[in-house]
């Protein structure tokens, strides 16, 4: 099943994840990541405004270069007990935030932005994951890989660190960092692509 685009797709994430979760629609797109620093989340009431805003600033800089484009943007963070836990910063900051999490259950938000011309829709998807209790030896070897360092929450499902989950209650694609079915939801609904070969518009 392939879907087809009626006009030019951007991606505004240099995310390898997300580009592989959006070819799965067989779509043409174009990968344009926005270089617009993120907000302080300090200024923010909740996580959920944070993330949805860190999305949308994301597609509206690339919208602009972009005018006859429909621009997604995206933004995923992990939230422990109302803090928002970004990508680390350090090894140390891994290890902390790896222990902080070790068996508990956190949210893990992503936000999606999709912006055309004057049309702009955000959404988002909480999905919420638990871990495991991991051996102080399991977070130290991990650390020492470089896989922490890009991931919010300093782990990510889809990688060897997907070890470290015991369940999740949501949807797996928005833990790995764009909520694909919803996606396709809303672009099929408001005409952006269409099932390829169909000969209605859906």
């Amino acid at each position: 099943m392939k879907f087809t685009a009626k006009g030019p797709v951007v991606l505004a994430s240099a995310s390898p994840r997300r580009s592989e979760l959006l070819a799965m629609l067989g779509i043409e797109f174009t990968v344009n990541p926005s270089l617009k620093d993120e907000p302080n989340p300090a200024d923010y009431q909740t996580a959920m405004g944070y993330v949805i805003e860190c999305a949308r600033l994301k597609a509206k800089d690339i919208a602009k270069h972009h005018p006859e484009s429909v621009v997604i943007g995206s933004d995923t963070v992990v939230v422990l007990d109302g803090e928002i836990l970004l990508k680390p910063k350090s090894r140390e900051e891994a290890v902390d935030f790896l222990t902080r999490l070790s068996g508990r259950t956190h949210d893990v938000i992503t936000a999606v932005s999709i912006i055309k011309s004057a049309s702009e829709e955000s959404f988002h998807e909480l999905t919420q994951v638990t871990f495991y209790d991991l051996p102080e030896a399991w977070i130290n070897a991990y650390v020492d890989t470089e896989d922490p360092y890009d991931k919010a929450g300093a782990y990510g499902i889809q990688t060897v660190s997907g070890l470290f989950v015991e369940k999740i209650n949501g949807d797996y694609n928005a833990v790995v960092g764009l909520p694909i079915a919803k996606l396709v939801q809303k672009l099929s609904l408001s005409g952006y692509i269409r099932i390829e070969g169909s000969r209605v518009e859906c």
